[in-house]
């Protein structure tokens, strides 16, 4: 799906093959609250060496985002690209892996001394989302450039800015009991990430001016749910 074309606002630096589905996720929620993200593998451009793009992105880009599981840690790329970040005033905003078991975070090599980290578990994919987001909403908020508004399609090809209500959402979402399930499961299959035991996303749902029908998105990890 097509999505708003702004200026790239956050280079996400991650293990391209171990880590791309879950980048691939972050990209799209971001860009669909109008946070556009560059990611490599989404914009391939002939002509010029592969670091000297990543260079002019991560220069173009105010924030600079990188995830850092046990593969990205590992990864050559990422570690030129946190060099190349810090040297040209960017401060990282780390995402470390935690041990699903215990919540220790991996072994990072003194990447935590760049920035107070946003932990991920593997299990909890929507709380990884809320912590980027939220990051991102406090962020934009205090320099008074955060749109609260959701991009999104419906069926009918009609594409609009929805309310995000943010503020709003974000109370109703932290304050849902953990053992609720999303309403979406009564009618669809949900996502093999979302686990019954942690904190489920809520759903925000608005009409299409064009046919009526309700689109729905899910929150804090503005996702596009499927339409009935």
């Amino acid at each position: 799906m097509p999505l708003p074309r702004e200026d790239f606002m956050v280079f996400i630096s991650h293990a391209t093959t171990e880590d791309g589905v879950l980048v691939e996720r972050i990209a799209e929620a971001l860009d669909r609250i109008h946070i556009r993200a560059y990611v490599f593998e989404r914009y391939p451009v002939g002509g010029r060496k592969k670091f000297e793009e990543i260079e002019l992105m991560i220069k173009a880009c105010p924030y600079f985002l990188v995830v850092l599981t046990e593969a990205g840690i590992a990864s050559q790329w990422v570690n030129q690209e946190i060099g190349y970040a810090v040297g040209v005033g960017r401060n990282p905003i780390p995402v470390i892996e935690v041990d699903s078991s215990t919540g220790e975070r991996i072994e990072s090599r003194g990447f935590l001394e760049l920035n107070d980290p946003i932990n991920y578990d593997r299990n909890d994919e929507v709380q990884l989302m809320a912590d980027i987001i939220y990051t991102f909403h406090n962020l934009l908020l205090t320099k008074g450039k955060w749109k609260d508004s959701i991009y999104v399609r419906c069926k009918c090809g009609e594409e609009f800015d929805a309310e995000l209500n943010f503020d709003k959402n974000w109370d109703l979402w932290i304050e849902r009991p953990i053992e609720e399930l999303p309403e979406w499961q009564m009618w669809s299959q949900p996502p093999t990430w979302l686990s019954p035991q942690r904190q489920s996303p809520i759903v925000i749902t608005c009409t299409c001016d064009n046919c009526q029908r309700e689109v729905r998105v899910s929150f804090p990890d503005c996702h596009l749910l499927p339409q009935q």
